[in-house]
């Protein structure tokens, strides 16, 4: 089991309002993808020392299912029009889930 973690830092522009509707996009858009589970979207906290302005994180069985889940037409639409248009930085991170387990085959 792969989790995949994204910290987002968005535009400046983006108002507090704007960015509750992102997150709400992000959990209507991504949760149509059937190879995900365990959906996460969260805004930051903490203003100290963290640019990144929300995050979302989901569990997937595999890398390949990870490569299937961003090559989807749905994760496109998503990247195109939230992504591409309110963010200026992304920080992707992968985790294995299942401890003793090979990272080579995830």
């Amino acid at each position: 089991m792969v989790h995949h973690l994204c910290l987002l830092e968005t535009t400046p522009e983006v108002s507090d309002e704007k960015l509750e509707e992102i997150m709400v996009q992000t959990r209507i858009r991504l949760l149509k993808i059937p190879e995900l589970s365990n959906l996460r979207v969260g805004k930051r906290i903490d203003l100290k020392g963290n640019s990144f302005t929300y995050f979302f994180s989901f569990d997937v069985d595999s890398m390949d299912k990870l490569a299937l889940t961003k090559s989807s037409a749905v994760y496109a639409q998503y990247q195109k029009l939230v992504i591409d248009a309110y963010v200026t930085k992304i920080s992707e991170l992968d985790y294995e889930m299942e401890p003793g387990k090979d990272v080579t085959y995830s």
